[in-house]
């Protein structure tokens, strides 16, 4: 549903951990979002491509808390 310019998503279950790849820059960037909203510990494999773009995104994430 939009509002004001923004979506909202109202998802029916929770996420839980697991162990995933990414094949390209978009989709390991999904994946870490998606690992910092779901519960434990997950695996993300390709992180690499995070590099060509988003040099600068898990040392941010980081900064803020995230992995703790």
């Amino acid at each position: 549903m939009a509002e004001g310019g923004g979506d909202v998503v109202h998802g029916p279950s929770r996420l839980t951990a697991t162990r995933v790849a990414g094949q390209d820059i978009r989709a390991v960037a999904a994946l870490v979002i998606a690992a910092l909203a779901a519960e434990g510990v997950s695996t993300i494999e390709g992180v690499y491509h995070l590099q060509r773009g988003y040099g600068t995104l898990l040392p941010t994430l980081s900064a803020l808390g995230a992995g703790r």
